[in-house]
């Protein structure tokens, strides 16, 4: 039963990724906690285990660090929605992870504004960009930024070697509305067009830019686990003649999550977002689910392989990509326990201090500059 409080911690450790450095550790509020441990319990439980199920609830709600990290979590929301105390950018998958628990923390209208925001920054071929800064704080240096007409006052920038940018940002909008309740969201303009017309724009641009007909899945960039930086090069994150084009299971699972959160938010066309959902989960489990191993390949690749000679791929699991497909509804309550089982072993095997583990076993040094 330990076990299942564990992979819980992992799943949300993964979750929260995007909330770079200062938050890293801070996460998830304690009532998503309890709701997600009682999920596992349902999917690994029997009628037999209740009583265990009992205890080990108990057991969860007695331990007095979710209640730290909580309160720590909802202290940091407070000072805004940059990603962290070092910069103040705003990146989008950084504001799909807290943005429930900053709606607890600073006026609804002001987490609307962050969000509108991006849709004032969205590309002439509908792309949406990572994240954004006031010009005034710009000072990086990128050559590649992202400027729009709409909204002068920002600047955004993009990690292209990533696909989750869209994604994050269509599930952001609906855990939005799940939390206040305002649809008005939805009607909302920027430069003329609804977000909702500008969500479906965005999913437009996956589907014509980063959709492999080959596999029908999206593809970006090789990468580790839901990593956005590309090996091989100093060029690490934006796509260019040495980036390696692959299928990965987080870019998918993000993609499956936002389907079905489009189809909650436009009715009129739930039954075109389900049915791409269905088809990309299928799709998912037929060509990166490794059935024999009881887990997802880390990639397809499109082109080459940019893995050295003598370092076997196949191998290495990927915490991040297993989680995040989880809560797309792809693995069933058998294969939620042994993901659950592999993950702790590679914790155990590789050492590592806490339960915040991407992935095992590690690329070869200096793999990725």
């Amino acid at each position: 039963m330990i076990n299942q409080y564990q992979t819980q911690m992992n799943i949300i450790d993964i979750q929260s990724y995007g909330f770079h450095q200062t938050i890293k550790n801070q996460k998830i509020r304690m009532k998503n906690l309890i709701v997600l441990f009682a999920a596992v319990i349902m999917l690994t439980g029997c009628s037999g285990q209740r009583k265990a199920d009992k205890k080990l609830s108990s057991e969860i709600l007695a331990d007095s660090s979710l209640a730290i990290v909580d309160s720590m979590a909802h202290a940091l929301l407070k000072k805004g929605f940059n990603a962290g105390s070092g910069y103040s950018q705003v990146w989008a998958r950084d504001l799909n992870t807290f943005v429930e628990i900053a709606l607890e923390e600073v006026d609804p209208a002001e987490v609307r504004g962050a969000i509108l925001v991006f849709f004032a920054l969205q590309q002439p071929n509908n792309e949406m960009i990572d994240g954004y800064v006031l010009k005034n704080d710009f000072n990086w240096g990128d050559p590649d930024v992202y400027l729009s007409e709409i909204d002068t006052a920002h600047i955004g920038f993009k990690n292209t070697v990533e696909t989750d940018q869209e994604t994050s940002l269509i599930q952001t909008v609906a855990k939005y509305i799940r939390v206040t309740g305002d649809q008005s969201i939805l009607t909302e303009k920027a430069g003329g067009k609804a977000v909702l017309e500008r969500m479906k724009l965005m999913i437009d641009y996956l589907m014509n830019e980063r959709y492999s007909t080959e596999y029908g899945l999206l593809w970006g960039a090789m990468t580790a686990d839901w990593g956005d930086v590309q090996p091989n090069t100093d060029n690490v994150v934006d796509i260019d003649s040495t980036t390696t084009p692959a299928i990965d299971i987080y870019d998918n699972a993000m993609f499956i999550i936002a389907l079905r959160d489009m189809a909650k938010m436009d009715p009129s066309g739930a039954a075109k977002w389900n049915k791409l959902a269905d088809e990309i989960a299928e799709r998912a489990m037929k060509h990166l689910w490794d059935e024999e191993n009881h887990k997802f390949i880390p990639h397809i690749y499109l082109d080459r392989s940019p893995i050295p000679e003598g370092f076997d791929e196949s191998k290495v699991y990927y915490h991040g990509g297993t989680a995040v497909a989880i809560e797309a509804g792809l693995l069933d309550r058998q294969q939620i326990e042994i993901s659950n089982n592999k993950m702790l072993e590679n914790v155990r095997l590789s050492g590592a201090p806490s339960i915040e583990l991407t992935l095992y076993p590690v690329y070869p040094n200096k793999f990725f500059h």
